[in-house]
């Protein structure tokens, strides 16, 4: 069986954030196709100020009746105009492009990370699912002991229907929470088939775990590509200051014209070039004041909304290490709870063999104490669910 093996190390939990291999066929190739692409939009764009060379020809016939004329005339030309100086503007056209293929790169990277954040969430939520089924029949068992309890006291007089009926609405409720556990198992299960062909216990989960603030901050996708779209406003509103200064065009062309005379069966040919520079530059533009300073407070604004994100991408780490802090603080309470039930557990065997106490309460202990060991283990999952929520939001080394 085929198994994903992941280490845990925090490197290796870089390394592995882009791994798309546990995807299905569909989906990776969706992946790729988008990086691509982004790949050959980069291409396109950064040599965007690069002109075309152009090819053009003619032919023409003339024909006079006055004077008996019939002339024809072909020609063909080569040549190309291309900028060569634009005040900066060509440099930030190139810093532009390669500018905006890091953006689109770490968004498809941070669409890979919500790709599989899913994927593991998923299988997290089905191993927790599966503790609960188990706890949950623990649970029931005491339901069952109740009700048994409940019965006899009911039938010796020592508790009223209500009681009873009580008794047996909570073995039907814990019934009912087997079935909808049941169901919520089936759907998380459907969610992971639609990522994945891999059954989820082909899938090993890791430990999202190894994860601090300063590498959280340092390499969070977010606040890189939100970094990454300052600087392209930033860019934008110089490659667009650039436009309205000088700029030095250089023209070539090279062209070769064949006139025949089909009357006198003459044919002059004629080969000819030209190369020329010229300067320009935009005298007036009423929309210039509006459109420099548009894209200013652009650049401006996403500069403020990358501070703010920082911030609030710090008192998010905050936040949900306080979640994982109170699960532990859970986990300590229920620990104790355990040595206490190990205690009782072990007196109540010592009654119960002399005759002191019943049999069923000695089963209740036991079974609560299997539940408050599941609730320990639902809790660490609880936690891994809320580390997982960071390391994804972690770049992958590429």
């Amino acid at each position: 069986m085929k198994k994903i093996l992941l280490l845990s190390s925090f490197l290796s939990l870089y390394l592995h954030a882009q791994n798309l291999d546990i995807l299905n066929k569909e989906k990776k190739q969706l992946r790729s196709l988008d990086e691509k692409i982004i790949k050959q939009d980069h291409e396109k764009s950064k040599n965007q100020w690069i002109s075309p060379i152009n090819i053009s020809s003619n032919i023409n016939r003339s024909h006079s009746f006055s004077d008996e004329s019939d002339k024809l005339n072909k020609t063909v030309s080569l040549g190309f105009t291309q900028s060569i100086y634009e005040s900066g503007g060509i440099e930030f056209t190139i810093k532009y492009a390669n500018e905006k293929l890091q953006s689109d790169f770490l968004n498809w990277q941070n669409e890979n990370n919500q790709i599989l954040q899913t994927v593991y969430e998923t299988l997290l939520q089905i191993k927790k699912i599966n503790i609960q089924l188990e706890q949950s029949d623990y649970e029931l068992k005491n339901k069952e002991i109740e009700l048994i309890l409940k019965k006899i006291q009911y039938e010796n007089g020592k508790s009223d229907i209500i009681e009873l009926n009580n008794a047996i609405m909570a073995k039907n409720n814990q019934y009912k929470e087997n079935v909808n556990l049941k169901n919520s198992l089936k759907k998380q299960k459907l969610i992971l088939e639609k990522y994945t062909k891999l059954k989820y216990q082909e899938i090993k989960l890791i430990d999202f775990s190894n994860i601090n603030k300063s590498d959280y901050i340092k390499k969070n996708i977010q606040l890189l590509y939100e970094d990454s779209l300052a600087n392209l406003a930033n860019t934008s509103y110089k490659k667009q200051k650039a436009s309205y200064l000088p700029k030095v065009t250089l023209s070539t062309n090279l062209s070769y014209s064949e006139n025949e005379d089909l009357i006198s069966n003459n044919r002059d040919d004629n080969n000819s070039g030209s190369i020329g520079l010229s300067l320009s530059m935009p005298l007036y533009d009423i929309n210039k004041k509006a459109t420099l300073e548009k894209l200013r407070l652009e650049s401006l604004k996403q500069k403020i909304n990358l501070i703010d994100l920082k911030n609030q991408i710090q008192k998010e780490f905050d936040e949900t290490l306080t979640k994982i802090q109170t699960y532990k603080n859970y986990n300590k309470i229920i620990n104790e709870n355990i040595e206490l039930y190990d205690d009782l557990i072990q007196i109540n065997q010592v009654s119960s063999q002399a005759g002191m106490s019943s049999k069923y309460d000695l089963e209740i202990l036991k079974n609560t104490k299997k539940i408050n060991e599941y609730d320990l283990a639902i809790n660490n999952i609880d936690m891994q669910l809320e580390y997982a929520k960071l390391y994804f939001q972690i770049k992958a080394n590429n």
